[in-house]
């Protein structure tokens, strides 16, 4: 009984190694969340805007959601986009920003190791 206690407390605490900077016991080290006060959260920011700075008519995307599947070169092309789980019109435009954005360098190898194949959860 002692065993399953141990292993369950256990299996509940945080994980976080020191070169992570995930800020969950659930989350990866390379979440890249919006939100993240570090390189991570720049760079997901820095593409979201590049994003948004090409979607057409971004005020019709109010209370749209969209998942963007993206695949980037270090030098921040975009070799691969795609989209699912979402409005279809909304997924339509988000692409087509996507295409028509350019999007910043990754100068960390830690960071375009966790950004090359990359999901965002987009929202109008």
């Amino acid at each position: 009984m002692l065993t399953f206690w141990v292993g369950f407390v256990a299996g509940c605490t945080p994980l976080h190694p020191s070169d992570c900077h995930k800020t969950t016991a659930t989350g990866s080290c390379g979440s890249g969340r919006w939100d993240d006060q570090d390189e991570w959260g720049a760079q997901a920011r820095g593409i979201r805007a590049a994003i948004n700075a090409k979607l057409d008519e971004p005020h019709n995307w109010k209370g749209k959601k969209c998942r963007l599947h993206m695949e980037f070169s270090q030098d921040g092309t975009a070799l691969k986009i795609s989209t699912s789980n979402g409005d279809k019109a909304y997924c339509e435009a988000i692409k087509s920003a996507a295409h028509k954005a350019k999007f910043p360098a990754f100068n960390n190898p830690e960071v375009y190791r966790d950004f090359q194949k990359s999901g965002f959860d987009m929202r109008g």
